[in-house]
């Protein structure tokens, strides 16, 4: 294999599959009262159901049609706000995800959906901080407390985290998904004897633990040990075929050594999953770029942005490839500039986006055309008298 290199693959991150990633559930009831409400609300989970932009947005009307019918219906906004957050645009599923927890405070699913958005956003203290407070009332939340766990690491709040997955463990000896967070706690740390003896660990409690091996894996690549984590990586595909990370992280490697091919061939399999997987049509842009097929790499973008219209990493992929590659600078500044409204605060991209901002000119504003002059009055000349003769 070739030597990694230094450079990250611009919008490919290796998927850890931490708390704050999981797509969350539908919620399918209860009924509305109402059975005008009743209909929609129940349309909208009929459309759900189905994978699909279209579908999606037909989602959309159904459930705000609900809405309008009967305003106190939480459930329908924390499912706007699964749409919302499947299609990108964090900021809108934030506004659902909040609306539904102002409704019904003592819910989880709102909790959690608007802790991810306002983690996703870059603002993470507020996840954190909203967390423990519900943690006060609910401490027997398990799911709610390694979702802490994951954030407060990602803050580097490590001794918090280590508190709050002790706790999970307390009350659950056999949380896997809290032994897990032990050991990414270490492996962030930088203590990774400490991390490989918990992740084993958690493969003793559970053999078929794909995100074990796919941490093992992250491991071995913090490590150096490339040969080990693609071994790992395997082992979490084949106790979990569905398991996606793993694929995805076998792909980054790839294109992080160059070997872009090979990468191609990953996406295409998490693909065949899953169509509608909008960061392995993301990265299958990156691989068709690195490829030198510039045209197959645009339309792989384009297809993720249809699915998820406010993407961070398809739009600011979409972004470079038309800047440096297309040589269509004037509508590479248009997607930076989308990019710049949906990105995270702390995202690592915002500088270079902001970079080909400055660089880029924006387009001049046309050019207004003179208002016409009114038509002249008509005249009317008087007849001309003809002359006779004398």
């Amino acid at each position: 294999m070739k030597r990694l290199a230094c450079t990250c693959a611009l919008g490919l991150a290796l998927a850890a599959c931490g708390g704050a990633i999981a797509e969350k559930p539908v919620i399918a009831g209860p009924q509305p009262a109402d059975p005008r409400a009743a209909h929609s609300y129940l349309e909208g989970i009929k459309w759900l159901a189905q994978k699909g932009r279209d579908n999606e947005t037909h989602a959309i009307e159904s459930f705000e049609a609900a809405l309008a019918i009967d305003p106190g219906l939480w459930e329908a906004h924390y499912n706007l706000g699964v749409v919302y957050e499947r299609r990108g645009e964090a900021r809108k599923a934030l506004q659902h995800f909040e609306a539904a927890h102002q409704t019904e405070p003592s819910a989880s699913e709102p909790l959690i959906g608007l802790a991810e958005a306002q983690h996703r956003l870059g603002d993470r203290a507020a996840a954190s901080d909203l967390l423990e407070q519900y943690l006060q009332s609910h401490a027997d939340d398990n799911k709610v407390r390694v979702l802490l766990t994951s954030i407060l690491r990602e803050r580097g709040r490590f001794d918090d985290a280590l508190t709050q997955a002790r706790d999970a463990l307390v009350r659950d000896p056999a949380n896997a998904a809290a032994l897990l967070e032990v050991g990414r706690i270490y492996r962030a740390k930088q203590e990774p004897d400490v991390a490989e003896l918990v992740f084993r660990k958690v493969l003793a409690l559970d053999p078929k633990s794909a995100p074990a091996h796919n941490d093992l894996g992250l491991l071995g690549l913090e490590r150096g040990d490339t040969q080990l984590a693609f071994d790992e990586f395997e082992k979490a595909v084949a106790v979990d075929p569905s398991f996606a990370p793993a694929r995805m992280n076998r792909a980054s490697v790839l294109v992080h050594a160059g070997d872009y091919a090979a990468a191609h061939a990953e996406y295409e399999k998490v693909l065949a999953l899953d169509e509608h997987a909008v960061d392995a049509r993301v990265g299958l842009g990156v691989s068709l770029r690195g490829l030198g097929k510039h045209a197959d790499a645009e339309k792989a973008y384009e297809k993720a942005l249809e699915d998820a219209p406010s993407d961070p990493a398809a739009l600011f992929d979409l972004g470079v490839l038309r800047a440096e590659f297309l040589n269509r600078r004037g509508e590479a500044r248009e997607l930076f500039e989308r990019y710049l409204d949906v990105a995270a605060s702390d995202a690592v991209e915002r500088p270079v986006a902001e970079r080909y901002l400055a660089q880029i000119p924006a387009a001049p504003a046309p050019a207004v055309a003179p208002a016409p002059k009114p038509a002249a009055a008509p005249t009317h000349a008087k007849p001309v008298k003809k002359k006779t003769g004398s």
